[in-house]
């Protein structure tokens, strides 16, 4: 017969493990449910549109680089890889209300800067509407991009000098295209329409 001490320890130890593996199961189905569920979809376009995507994203610790050269200025091919397929427009409730995440109209802000830029530079425009027209595009991308630093007033100390390296908290952009890809494929090849009442500019 065993001690009360040693039965007591082993039942500490079973409650122990059993509320682990409690925990471990509670997690794994909360983010099968986050994963699958169509939660996304459950919800009227109008007054009820969320501001933010339904879903949590993770953080993940990014090098930011004062000289990269990843994404060379020239380079359209790699440029036009960073907005998903369909300007990362995404489609949320029943009816698959259109949507743009603030991510992708930033980052297809900055690659129409970086067009119009190369192209006014090498005397790519070959009619003044062409270049206007990509110039007003400019100043409506220098806009939202102004407006967004304000909004998330980075604090992050940068340290001076050549070819400095940083680290920094960011969220997973990895996850943000995951989650789109994802919308895209449960929407399959259903045509994205905006309502009347926007623009549809981006």
């Amino acid at each position: 017969m065993l001690s009360p001490s040693i039965t007591v320890l082993i039942l500490l130890a079973l409650t122990f493990l059993t509320t682990v593996f409690n925990a471990a199961v509670w997690l794994r189905a909360t983010e099968l449910s986050h994963r699958f569920s169509y939660r996304e979809h459950d919800y009227d376009y109008g007054e009820m549109a969320p501001v933010q995507v339904p879903r949590t994203f993770g953080f993940t610790t990014m090098a930011i680089q004062n000289i990269d050269g990843t994404y060379p200025l020239t380079d359209d091919k790699k440029w036009a890889s960073i907005v998903p397929p369909k300007g990362g427009f995404i489609r949320l409730g029943p009816v698959g209300a259109p949507f743009s995440i603030a991510l992708y109209h930033q980052l297809h802000c900055v690659n129409g800067i970086r067009f119009a830029y190369v192209a006014a530079r090498d005397g790519l425009f070959k009619h003044a509407k062409d270049r206007e027209a990509a110039f007003q595009h400019v100043n409506h991308c220098f806009d939202v991009l102004r407006q967004s630093l304000l909004c998330k007033a980075d604090t992050t100390l940068i340290p001076l000098g050549p070819d400095k390296q940083h680290t920094r908290r960011c969220r997973d952009w990895t996850q943000i295209r995951a989650f789109v890809d994802d919308n895209h494929q449960f929407w399959g090849d259903t045509p994205l329409q905006l309502p009347s009442n926007r623009s549809g500019q981006a």
